[in-house]
């Protein structure tokens, strides 16, 4: 395997995305070894519904959450949105660099709490827009989901749709990006009475996660949780 890895480092050199240095060992694909350990986790207190950092250990949970009204009970991240995380998931988003999403489904595995799968019923990946799709190729989080699916065995299943184009959410401000979703999505198929994994890339004002968690509540889904690969602070 280091023969192997030599040979891809001298024939197709790849910048790190985190360092910038080139690879030489390509386990993680897109980042060094040592961006990899080095990628920062949440720290303890958190808020226990959005994963937010709380300052005061006698808080139980953040304004945020207060002012969105959860339809989701939480979400876990696998790491903060910053640096060779970052980096990575933007290859994956938008240099048509699929394969990042079995290093991202990794670190999910090797660093949320793995109770977030007992009882779960179904993953379903955020989707994207017909038009962003078909833009894009495919949507990261569904190859993302793909492989959680296949180390868990729960049923990947595409249980949401969107119907409505929208301005991307990383081009809009906080209180944009909560209004700009809303009747956005769809269920297909049946979800009453099921725990439902909500898989996505990044959370920041959590405006996605949460509407899709209210579309399929109001489909009667039992319970919506999230997962994602970064946690935006």
């Amino acid at each position: 395997m280091n023969i192997i890895n030599g040979l891809l480092s001298l024939l197709f050199p790849t910048e790190c995305a985190g360092c910038k240095r080139y690879i030489k060992d390509f386990k993680y694909v897109y980042v060094c070894p040592a961006c990899y350990d080095g990628l920062r986790q949440l720290q303890d207190r958190i808020c226990p519904a959005c994963a937010k950092p709380i300052q005061s250990e006698h808080a139980d949970g953040c304004r945020e959450c207060r002012e969105r009204g959860n339809e989701f009970s939480y979400v876990l991240a696998a790491g903060v949105f910053e640096g060779a995380l970052k980096e990575m998931i933007h290859y994956m988003k938008f240099n048509n660099k699929k394969s990042a999403a079995k290093v991202a489904a990794g670190l999910i595995m090797e660093r949320v709490d793995l109770k977030i799968f007992i009882g779960a019923d179904m993953i379903v990946p955020a989707p994207l827009s017909s038009a962003s799709s078909t833009a894009r190729g495919y949507n990261q989080t569904y190859e993302v989901a793909k492989y959680l699916s296949e180390k868990t065995g729960i049923p990947l299943m595409q249980s949401v749709r969107k119907i409505k184009e929208t301005p991307a959410q990383n081009t809009l401000d906080r209180k944009e990006r909560l209004k700009n979703l809303k009747g956005a999505f769809e269920t297909k198929g049946a979800v009453e009475g099921k725990t439902i994994i909500v898989v996505d890339d990044v959370f920041t004002t959590g405006a996605t996660i949460n509407e899709i968690a209210r579309t399929l509540k109001k489909a009667s889904a039992m319970e919506v949780r999230g997962l994602v690969i970064a946690r935006s602070i």
